[in-house]
Protein backbone atom coordinates (compact mmCIF):
# COMPACT_ATOMS: atom_id res chain seq x y z
CA UNK A 1 0.00 0.00 0.00
CA UNK A 2 1.37 3.58 -0.65
CA UNK A 3 0.08 6.39 0.80
CA UNK A 4 -1.75 8.86 -0.55
CA UNK A 5 0.45 11.57 0.40
CA UNK A 6 3.42 11.55 -0.97
CA UNK A 7 5.54 13.50 -2.72
CA UNK A 8 8.99 12.82 -4.35
CA UNK A 9 10.77 16.04 -5.05
CA UNK A 10 14.18 16.13 -7.56
CA UNK A 11 16.89 18.02 -5.26
CA UNK A 12 18.78 20.38 -7.33
CA UNK A 13 18.73 23.67 -5.48
CA UNK A 14 18.77 23.00 -2.07
CA UNK A 15 18.72 20.51 0.62
CA UNK A 16 16.04 19.52 2.64
CA UNK A 17 15.83 21.53 6.17
CA UNK A 18 15.26 18.60 7.92
CA UNK A 19 18.54 16.36 6.72
CA UNK A 20 20.37 16.95 9.40
CA UNK A 21 17.87 15.01 11.82
CA UNK A 22 17.48 12.12 8.96
CA UNK A 23 21.54 11.94 8.73
CA UNK A 24 21.48 11.87 12.73
CA UNK A 25 18.35 8.96 12.68
CA UNK A 26 20.63 6.89 9.96
CA UNK A 27 23.54 7.51 12.09
CA UNK A 28 21.93 6.19 15.20
CA UNK A 29 21.07 2.68 13.52
CA UNK A 30 24.68 2.77 12.14
CA UNK A 31 24.16 3.68 8.89
CA UNK A 32 26.93 6.55 7.76
CA UNK A 33 26.14 6.52 4.14
CA UNK A 34 23.71 9.44 4.28
CA UNK A 35 26.71 11.97 4.78
CA UNK A 36 28.08 11.03 1.75
CA UNK A 37 25.02 12.85 0.13
CA UNK A 38 26.68 15.96 2.28
CA UNK A 39 30.12 15.47 0.48
CA UNK A 40 28.79 15.26 -3.14
CA UNK A 41 26.26 18.65 -2.59
CA UNK A 42 28.94 20.18 -1.79
CA UNK A 43 30.90 18.80 -4.21
CA UNK A 44 28.34 19.90 -7.11
CA UNK A 45 27.46 16.32 -7.82
CA UNK A 46 23.60 17.33 -8.20
CA UNK A 47 23.10 20.39 -9.64
CA UNK A 48 20.58 20.44 -13.11
CA UNK A 49 21.33 19.98 -15.85
CA UNK A 50 22.86 16.37 -15.45
CA UNK A 51 20.25 13.46 -15.16
CA UNK A 52 23.14 10.73 -14.65
CA UNK A 53 23.32 12.11 -10.90
CA UNK A 54 19.87 12.88 -9.23
CA UNK A 55 19.11 13.35 -5.47
CA UNK A 56 15.21 12.67 -4.74
CA UNK A 57 13.73 13.23 -1.47
CA UNK A 58 10.15 12.10 -0.30
CA UNK A 59 7.95 13.60 1.77
CA UNK A 60 4.92 12.07 3.90
CA UNK A 61 2.85 14.24 4.68
CA UNK A 62 4.89 17.01 4.13
CA UNK A 63 7.78 15.95 6.19
CA UNK A 64 10.92 14.23 4.82
CA UNK A 65 10.73 10.43 5.14
CA UNK A 66 13.10 9.26 3.49
CA UNK A 67 16.08 10.18 0.45
CA UNK A 68 18.21 8.60 -2.40
CA UNK A 69 20.58 9.44 -5.11
CA UNK A 70 21.11 7.67 -8.37
CA UNK A 71 24.88 8.76 -10.07
CA UNK A 72 27.46 6.54 -12.20
CA UNK A 73 29.11 3.59 -10.32
CA UNK A 74 32.20 5.41 -8.25
CA UNK A 75 33.37 1.68 -8.21
CA UNK A 76 32.92 0.53 -11.58
CA UNK A 77 33.10 2.80 -14.83
CA UNK A 78 30.95 1.10 -17.48
CA UNK A 79 29.47 3.61 -19.13
CA UNK A 80 26.20 1.50 -19.19
CA UNK A 81 26.00 1.13 -15.73
CA UNK A 82 24.37 3.67 -12.84
CA UNK A 83 24.20 2.95 -8.79
CA UNK A 84 21.47 3.38 -6.53
CA UNK A 85 23.29 4.97 -3.65
CA UNK A 86 22.29 6.49 -0.28
CA UNK A 87 18.81 5.16 0.08
CA UNK A 88 17.20 5.86 3.72
CA UNK A 89 14.12 5.44 4.72
CA UNK A 90 12.78 6.95 8.41
CA UNK A 91 11.98 4.30 10.92
CA UNK A 92 8.53 5.24 11.06
CA UNK A 93 7.78 5.65 7.68
CA UNK A 94 9.10 1.94 6.64
CA UNK A 95 6.66 -0.75 5.43
CA UNK A 96 4.38 1.78 4.87
CA UNK A 97 5.27 2.38 1.20
CA UNK A 98 7.53 4.81 1.38
CA UNK A 99 10.60 3.06 0.55
CA UNK A 100 9.06 1.35 -2.35
CA UNK A 101 8.05 4.62 -4.14
CA UNK A 102 11.43 6.29 -3.73
CA UNK A 103 12.93 2.70 -5.13
CA UNK A 104 10.11 3.23 -7.88
CA UNK A 105 11.65 6.37 -8.91
CA UNK A 106 15.56 6.13 -8.45
CA UNK A 107 14.65 2.92 -10.59
CA UNK A 108 12.73 4.29 -13.37
CA UNK A 109 15.44 7.57 -13.57
CA UNK A 110 18.64 5.62 -13.93
CA UNK A 111 16.91 2.98 -16.37
CA UNK A 112 15.83 5.87 -18.80
CA UNK A 113 19.74 6.52 -18.96
CA UNK A 114 21.48 3.19 -18.41
CA UNK A 115 20.65 -0.45 -19.13
CA UNK A 116 22.13 -1.79 -15.89
CA UNK A 117 21.54 -0.82 -12.22
CA UNK A 118 23.56 -1.69 -9.49
CA UNK A 119 23.89 -1.15 -5.30
CA UNK A 120 25.50 -2.52 -2.03
CA UNK A 121 22.48 -3.87 0.16
CA UNK A 122 23.65 -2.39 3.49
CA UNK A 123 22.03 -5.46 5.29
CA UNK A 124 19.80 -7.98 4.71
CA UNK A 125 17.06 -6.29 5.23
CA UNK A 126 18.15 -4.38 2.27
CA UNK A 127 19.18 -6.92 0.21
CA UNK A 128 15.21 -8.74 0.61
CA UNK A 129 14.09 -4.90 -0.07
CA UNK A 130 16.19 -4.46 -3.41
CA UNK A 131 15.23 -8.37 -4.54
CA UNK A 132 11.65 -7.48 -4.10
CA UNK A 133 12.19 -4.58 -6.27
CA UNK A 134 14.09 -6.56 -8.85
CA UNK A 135 17.25 -6.52 -8.17
CA UNK A 136 19.57 -9.88 -8.51
CA UNK A 137 22.49 -11.03 -6.16
CA UNK A 138 25.64 -10.44 -7.91
CA UNK A 139 29.09 -10.54 -6.82
CA UNK A 140 30.66 -9.66 -10.56
CA UNK A 141 31.34 -5.98 -9.79
CA UNK A 142 33.59 -3.80 -7.41
CA UNK A 143 31.50 -2.92 -3.67
CA UNK A 144 28.09 -4.10 -5.16
CA UNK A 145 25.73 -6.93 -3.98
CA UNK A 146 22.57 -6.58 -6.71
CA UNK A 147 22.71 -5.56 -10.24
CA UNK A 148 19.35 -4.61 -12.06
CA UNK A 149 18.96 -4.88 -15.78
CA UNK A 150 16.47 -3.43 -18.19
Amino acid sequence: MTPANLQIVRLSEALPDELPALQAEAAAEGYRFVEGILEEWDAGRYLAGDDRNALFALYCGGALAAIGAVTPDPYDPAPDLLRIRHVYVRPGDRRAGVGRSLASALIQQGLALAPRLSLNAADAGAAAFWEAMGFQPDAGGTRRTHLLMR
